[in-house]
């Protein structure tokens, strides 16, 4: 009499031994990131909440103060007109840098393909960071600047002053993003990706130019808005190098941002101040990202 065949056995399914892998898998690649993440970024950041409320010295003992570089910070009033030409400074950049790009993307890719890839030439201009800034300060510059000189001999307007001027310095600094910075690029990308079935089926349904942007360009490019926008919010408010070197935090003081004040606490030794003045900044950054975040939704389909 035959036997019946036995099922074989196994110590362990096979599905979940392929979910264990799975996950050892995953945390081999998250590890590092995990690693370079606290070593460069939660570490660090403790440390400069706690220096924040100590004198911070470079040498000799560390003294706590608790609180008392922050209340000298508040009690600054320089300190105030930093943060508002920053938040000045992030909003027109975002405004004039990153909308308006949106809409120049769009209608680029209106434009005959031989045409758009000349028009993306001309706009994105490779120049380095040091370049430009020497570029611009020719430009600007109240003499011999070539802005002058249309200002003057073509408009026949009076002179003008660009980058001495309290009130028209912010512009001026933010106006050249226009044309040197290129979120645009990641827009077309974007763009170019869309199913091209979408505009038809749109047209088809008696849709126009303007109604196609609003119910199929924007809400497609909705996750790159979304991600660019953040690092242009969290740029914009570290802003240092451009105005630096631009304008040295002038014309008295009124494009004196937060980090370039920080630094010119940190050159007259004042560490813990310096130290507090930059986890000031942080929390406000962290608060208009949270919020941000919890208002602007990446899902194009939501």
């Amino acid at each position: 009499m035959t036997m019946p065949a036995q099922p074989l056995q196994s110590s362990a399914p096979p599905v979940i031994e392929g979910k264990l892998i799975n996950r050892w898998q995953y945390w081999l690649f998250a590890i590092p990131a995990i690693v370079f993440q606290f070593f460069w970024g939660w570490y660090p950041m403790v440390i400069a909440i706690y220096l924040s409320m100590t004198n911070s010295p470079i040498r000799g003992a560390i003294t706590f103060e608790g609180f008392n570089n922050y209340n000298r910070l508040f009690a600054d009033p320089l300190v105030g007109t930093s943060f508002q030409i920053t938040l000045i400074y992030a909003a027109m950049s975002i405004a004039l840098t990153f909308i308006i790009p949106i809409f120049v993307a769009i209608l680029l890719m209106e434009m005959p393909p031989t045409l758009m890839r000349v028009m993306m030439l001309l706009w994105f201009v490779p120049l380095s960071g040091i370049a430009s800034t020497l570029f611009w300060q020719y430009l600007y510059n109240e003499q011999f600047g070539i802005f002058q000189f249309i200002a003057t001999q073509v408009f026949h307007m009076p002179a003008q002053a660009f980058l001495s001027s309290e009130r028209w310095v912010i512009f001026w600094l933010i106006f050249p993003g226009l044309l040197m910075f290129g979120p645009g690029l990641y827009y077309i990308t974007g763009l170019q990706g869309i199913p091209k079935s979408y505009y038809e089926a749109a047209e088809i349904e008696g849709a126009g130019f303007w109604r196609k942007i609003w119910t199929i360009s924007l809400p497609r490019l909705r996750p790159i808005i979304s991600m660019t926008l953040l690092f242009s919010i969290i740029g914009s408010m570290q802003e240092f190098s451009f105005p630096d070197l631009m304008t040295r935090g002038g014309p008295n003081g009124a494009s004196r941002t937060v980090v370039m004040y920080m630094f010119s606490i940190l050159n007259n030794g004042r560490y813990g101040d310096a130290t507090a003045l930059a986890v000031m900044l942080f929390i406000l950054i962290m608060a208009i990202v949270l919020v941000y975040r919890t208002v602007f939704k990446d899902d194009p389909d939501i």
